[in-house]
C-alpha cells in the first residue's frame, strides 16, 4: 500500500502562494469551458481500467471544485469545503483514502454521508507553473486497496492530462504570437481586423465606433540614410507614445510597414479621437532630435458598417490629412464614403 499523507489537513498555503497557484489556474483558461473529448477520453478510459463508476478531471479554485470531464458524476462542481480533490490540491502530492468513512477529514463529507455513498479515492496532483491546481481521481463506493502499481498507472493516465494541458498553453501561446507585432509587441493586423469585426458586430447597440488610420511621415528617409534598426527604434518610440494616450479599452495596433491603427468605442468616442490628434504632436518629440510627422485619418460610425469599408474610408482620410498637411483628417461613415482621393 503506497504511504498516505498525514491525516492532518494540510497546511494551508500563505496568502501569496495561494494568489500564485489561483494564478496559475486561471493562466489555463479552462474554468467553466465547455466538455473536450480527449479530456472525456481519458477519463473514460480511466473508469474502465480500474473498474470505477466515479472519476474526474478536477480543478480546484478558492472556492470550489470543476470537473472539466467525469465520469458518474452529472453536476460540473462543488463547493470546495465538499471536495476530496482539494485534499490533494493542498497536500500537493498523490493522495489514497482506502475508506472515505474512516478518515475523519472526509467522513462528513456530503458525497460520503448522501447521494453517491462514496467510501474510496484515489488521486493525482495536476500543476501549471510547478503549482497544484487540480486532480486526476478515481472513486468508488465500497473501500479497496490501491497497490504502488494502481498508483502508478493513475500516475500516467493523469500525464495524459497533464500532456493535454500543456498542449493547450502552447496553443494559445502559437495564437498569441500570430495576433502580435514582434517589433512593437502591439497587436498586429489580424488581431486588428478580428478586433474590428468584433466591433462592427455590435453594431445593433447604436455604439459609437472610430477608426483612425495612422501613417508616419518622413519615415522613409530615416530608413533610408541611417538603416533599419534606427527606422525599428522610431516605429517601438511611436507605439509607446501612441499606447500611452490611450485609455483601458481603446485599441492601437500596427497595421503594417509604418501604419497604426486605432479604435474607440463607447458614447465619448468622438470626443476622445479629438483629445488623441489634439495631443499626438506633443507626444512625438523624439530625444535624438529625428523629425516624423504624423498623418491621422478618423472615421466615426454610429451604424451597421462593414469593417473593409471602414478601413478604406480611414485610409482616404489619412491622405486627405496628409495632403493638407495637417495632423488628423475626420471623416464620418457612411456619409463621406468614397470621396475622391487627392
Amino acid at each position: 500500500m503506497p504511504t498516505l499523507p498525514d491525516a492532518a489537513s494540510p497546511a494551508p498555503d500563505s496568502p501569496a502562494a495561494g494568489l500564485e497557484r489561483l494564478s496559475a489556474l486561471h493562466s489555463l483558461g479552462i474554468l467553466d469551458t465547455p466538455p473536450e473529448p480527449q479530456f472525456d477520453r481519458i477519463m473514460a478510459l480511466v473508469s474502465r481500467y480500474f473498474r470505477v463508476p466515479f472519476g474526474s478531471v478536477t480543478f480546484v479554485d478558492d472556492h470550489r471544485q470543476w470537473f472539466k470531464a467525469s465520469v458518474g458524476f452529472t453536476h460540473r462542481a462543488d463547493p470546495r469545503g465538499q471536495s476530496i480533490c482539494a485534499l490533494t490540491v493542498d497536500a500537493g502530492c498523490p493522495l489514497v483514502i482506502p475508506d472515505l468513512r474512516a478518515d475523519p477529514r472526509t467522513a462528513p463529507l456530503d458525497a460520503v454521508q448522501g447521494g453517491h455513498q462514496l467510501r474510496f479515492y484515489a488521486g493525482i496532483p495536476l500543476r501549471a507553473d510547478g503549482h497544484a491546481v487540480g486532480t486526476l481521481c478515481v472513486l468508488d463506493t465500497c473501500p479497496r486497496d490501491f497497490s504502488a502499481e494502481d498508483l502508478e498507472v493513475l500516475a500516467q493516465f493523469a500525464e495524459l492530462a497533464q500532456s493535454e494541458l500543456r498542449l493547450r498553453l502552447a496553443l494559445r501561446d502559437l495564437e498569441a504570437l500570430a495576433l502580435t507585432d514582434p517589433l512593437t509587441e502591439l497587436p498586429n493586423r489580424r488581431a486588428f481586423q478580428r478586433e474590428l469585426a468584433s466591433a462592427c458586430g455590435a453594431a445593433r447597440s447604436g455604439q459609437t465606433r472610430v477608426v483612425g488610420l495612422l501613417d508616419l511621415d518622413r519615415f522613409k528617409p530615416i530608413n533610408d540614410t541611417l538603416g533599419h534598426a534606427v527606422g525599428d527604434a522610431v516605429l517601438r518610440f511611436v507605439a509607446q507614445r501612441l499606447l500611452a494616450l490611450l485609455r483601458p479599452g481603446e485599441i492601437l495596433a500596427r497595421y503594417g510597414g509604418d501604419e497604426f491603427t486605432l479604435l474607440l468605442t463607447g458614447p465619448d468616442a468622438d470626443a476622445r479621437a479629438r483629445e488623441i490628434a489634439l495631443e499626438l504632436p506633443h507626444r512625438l518629440h523624439m530625444p535624438s532630435g529625428l523629425r516624423v510627422g504624423v498623418s491621422l485619418g478618423l472615421v466615426s460610425v454610429s451604424g451597421p458598417a462593414d469593417p473593409k469599408a471602414l478601413l478604406e474610408l480611414a485610409d482616404q482620410t489619412m491622405y486627405r490629412a496628409k495632403a493638407a498637411g495637417t495632423i488628423a483628417a475626420h471623416s464620418r461613415f457612411p456619409d463621406d464614403l468614397n470621396p475622391a482621393r487627392p
